[in-house]
């Protein structure tokens, strides 16, 4: 049976936003157990079964699969300014509608993380690094970004105890990524474009274009603002005693 609502979207939330709420919901709702998710640019299929994923896809989207299946579509509504209209699609494998009530439960969930979001930061600190969390979860990987103050000795070398750095993994740099793309390709240093495999030193006065970015990243992603404000406010700390602060991937 498939069950279809629309729900119009909070007018302030960006569609990356929105997006953001939709998947802390499905963490939410699917628990620790890892859920396979696809997504476009305008929807979100998540299952928790990837067999039954690839089946549904293959079998042209039918109106019942074997176990509980999600699609989320957005489409923008001019009409009214530029909002979206959020389709919520709700499979399974039953052919009647005692599922009905249940789906209504489960709308009302998704409201409630479109409104009000329940995620918050996760911080820890281990050997001169703090690994700042937001959506990135134990079970996503390892690959992320240091963020690490920078300053040369006399030799040219790396000096070393400049002050403590961060890590970042790769769910959470993405949005912090589209302030710090604002001053690349970079000009006489050598490395003209963002490296994602190794280290890349930003100066002062670049950090001030990304920093200005991420403020207004901030007002666009309410969910995030938490988490760009304190990585924002490490950036300012360290160069008050550094010139310089390094990005270094590990992809």
């Amino acid at each position: 049976m498939r069950y279809d609502l629309n729900i119009a979207c909070t007018s302030y939330l960006t569609l990356h936003e929105q997006k953001l709420r939709i998947k802390s919901f499905l963490i939410e709702y699917f628990g620790t157990v890892r859920f396979s998710l696809v997504e476009t640019g305008s929807s979100i299929t998540a299952v928790e079964d990837e067999t039954v994923l690839f089946e549904w896809v293959n079998a042209g989207r039918p109106d019942r699969t074997a176990k509980e299946l999600f699609l989320f579509e957005w489409t923008e509504q001019v009409s009214w300014g530029g909002h979206f209209l959020l389709k919520c699609s709700f499979f399974n494998r039953l052919e009647d509608k005692s599922r009905q009530k249940q789906f209504e439960k489960i709308v009302l969930q998704i409201k409630e993380h479109l409104d009000h979001p329940t995620l918050t930061l996760h911080i820890t600190e281990k050997d001169n690094l703090i690994d700042v969390r937001q959506f990135h979860r134990r079970g996503d990987g390892n690959i992320g970004y240091g963020l690490y103050p920078y300053a040369e000795d006399e030799k040219g070398h790396w000096r070393d105890n400049l002050g403590i750095g961060l890590w970042i993994y790769r769910e959470d740099f993405h949005l912090l990524y589209e302030g710090i793309k604002q001053v690349y390709p970079l000009k006489g240093k050598g490395f003209e474009n963002f490296d994602h495999t190794g280290m890349n030193s930003i100066s002062k006065s670049e950090w001030q274009v990304i920093l200005d970015h991420w403020s207004i990243l901030a007002i666009n992603n309410p969910s995030s603002a938490e988490f760009i404000d304190y990585v924002g406010r490490w950036v300012v700390a360290t160069l008050e005693h550094v010139n310089e602060i390094a990005i270094e991937g590990n992809l």
